[in-house]
């Protein structure tokens, strides 16, 4: 586990002590992100894979931008996926080159489409027709050509949350295969404009039953191959990313056993397949290697329930209020003699859906505690607002 208790104060990996932190910021609300965790765990996804033809591993943006942790990546080899222009302009300030982007996402704009075709960038995933066909006029106007990759939905329905389900037909998210014979149609009348890459798929992320990655990727393997017997001879195939971190618990080596099985699944799924694997991790990269620290305001207690009422909440920390997830919450100091009581973790925000954990058991909790709210380094910050006119939480790098 990366964080534990010595001498009652929690560390992070055995070497920042979290109080200390945020006392040092006069108890404002701070992510304190461990860039050795996330060197390990890239390096296990690698070894994970390392019998594939060709792997480039692209880091989701989307999960965490912050600049310590993009250098982080960069330094370790790992190449982007960017769904905006703005994090595009992240990622290439941050050193990333041109050649190591692929945009996704379903509604790139015109001035978005021409930056990645002037950038000359490694691809653009198409999610629709229309998207295709405004690319080939882009690029056209612009007299380039500029690689694409077809997002294809294999319909397959993972166990997730429906609100990160991205696979099926009823999402927002890619085609099925009966938009093959206008996306062909397309291409062809681009034949100087476009240049199709491969084909891309993305199933739906915090996946942790892993039995329905081999399915989707024969599915899309089919699709590769229909489109090679009509003419269009690809290089890469980008099985997207999704791989999920157990929030119930701290234990990292079951983290690492989800990943060794993603591994063995994905390179016996593409065993002979002779072109470049594409994957975009981001949770399970970043994910642990984040927390929320925060301080209690007040406590109130009522006949109905007590509540912690935090310095942090929704604006800071989405997930909770939007997927119902289930983040650990940890004292920073472990207490004695004092009796357990269940709490409601509240935030400042005025909705009613402002909480962070609700019914959490602690020592009997005071005003003035700090708590650590954990596994929070992935969609943490990055979805972050200041929602009634809050200051953004500090980042703090453990490097």
């Amino acid at each position: 586990m990366s964080l534990n208790y010595k001498n009652g104060e929690l560390y992070f990996e055995d070497q920042a002590k979290l109080s200390e932190i945020i006392e040092e910021n006069e108890g404002r609300a701070c992510y304190v992100y461990h860039l050795g965790n996330i060197k390990k765990r890239f390096q296990v996804l690698k070894d994970s894979l390392s019998g594939l033809n060709a792997l480039s591993i692209h880091y989701a943006v989307k999960a965490n931008a912050n600049s310590e942790v993009l250098k982080t990546m960069r330094e370790l080899g790992a190449s982007v996926d960017i769904v905006s222009g703005g994090e595009m302009d992240i990622a290439l300030q941050n050193g990333f080159e041109s050649s190591d982007v692929i945009f996704s996402g379903v509604a790139k704009t015109k001035n978005e489409i021409l930056k990645a075709i002037s950038k000359e960038i490694k691809q653009i995933n198409v999610e629709s027709t229309q998207e295709l066909s405004r690319i080939g006029e882009l690029a056209k106007k612009e007299g380039k050509k500029i690689s694409i990759a077809l997002r294809m939905n294999p319909e397959v329905s993972p166990e997730t949350h429906p609100y990160i389900t991205t696979g099926m037909s009823e999402n927002k998210f890619g085609m099925d295969r009966s938009f093959i014979p206008e996306l062909v149609r397309i291409l062809k009348q681009y034949p100087d404009n476009l240049n199709l890459r491969g084909l891309t798929m993305h199933i739906g992320s915090q996946l942790l039953e892993l039995d329905v990655v081999d399915e989707a990727i024969q599915k899309l393997l089919s699709i590769y191959h229909e489109l090679e017997v009509l003419g269009f001879p690809m290089e890469s195939i980008d099985i997207g990313g999704g791989v999920g971190i157990h929030y119930s618990h701290g234990d990292e080596e079951k983290d690492y056993k989800i990943i060794k099985k993603y591994g063995d699944i994905v390179t016996q799924s593409l065993k002979n397949f002779k072109g470049e694997v594409i994957i975009e991790p981001g949770r399970v990269l970043v994910g642990r290697s984040g927390v929320l620290l925060c301080q209690i305001e007040y406590i109130k207690e009522t006949n109905y329930k007590n509540f912690a009422i935090v310095n942090t909440g929704m604006h800071h920390l989405m997930r909770p209020a939007l997927y119902q997830a289930n983040h650990r919450i940890l004292s920073l100091k472990e207490k004695e003699g004092v009796q357990k009581k269940s709490y409601d973790v509240v935030g400042p925000i005025c909705e009613s859906s402002d909480f962070i954990g609700k019914n959490r058991t602690f020592l009997e909790l005071e005003q003035g505690d700090y708590l650590a709210i954990c596994d929070a380094g992935a969609y943490g910050f990055a979805m972050a607002n200041n929602y009634n006119a809050h200051d953004f939480p500090k980042e703090i790098i453990i490097s």
